[in-house]
């Protein structure tokens, strides 16, 4: 029985596993971005927004991964086993990223785009679980708020001109 008196129906709780599953390959392919990015950017901020993509890797895969993992467990979903599902089922895949190393801008943009997805596809949860499964609109809730600090911390680590450039390349007129 639910919060709500009823159970999910089979029709609500698919749409939710997949909505799940879906971000959890979200959350390994950024995770797995992330630390390619610290690894890969070059440059005179680079040792400092590599430490920042460590960390942010190490939250998607040990924290939103793993919440998303144990909801999924609760409704009796099995993650999947082979490592390149992941990506078929992603819901957000990941932005192209630069050839270049050394644009550090280019990096922070694509995963600026990649929060953007994540934010979007939370909100699409929020909603979907909201009145009829309070377990994963709580969970909805607390990794989009992770999301949109996620996006405004990469956004503070910007450049004046990247700043133009993302702008230019969402299409927001300013």
């Amino acid at each position: 029985m639910s919060l709500y008196g009823h159970e999910l129906s089979e029709d609500i709780r698919d749409k939710l596993s997949k909505k799940l599953l879906e971000a959890f390959a979200d959350e390994w392919i950024a995770g797995y971005y992330y630390m390619l990015t610290a690894y890969n950017i070059q440059g005179p901020t680079s040792e400092a927004i590599a430490k920042h993509f460590l960390e942010e890797a190490q939250e998607e895969i040990n924290k939103h991964a793993k919440m998303i993992a144990d909801r999924l467990e609760e409704l009796g979903v099995e993650l999947p086993r082979e490592f390149e599902k992941l990506y078929q089922i992603s819901g957000c895949k990941y932005p192209e990223i630069p050839s270049n190393p050394f644009d550090i801008d280019g990096w922070l943009i694509a995963a600026i785009k990649a929060e953007i997805c994540a934010i979007n596809a939370y909100k699409e949860l929020y909603h979907l679980a909201h009145g009829v499964d309070p377990a994963t609109e709580e969970l909805a809730e607390d990794l989009l708020r992770d999301e949109v600090r996620h996006r405004t911390d990469l956004m503070n680590l910007l450049s004046e001109e990247g700043l133009k450039r993302l702008e230019n390349e969402l299409g927001i007129t300013g």
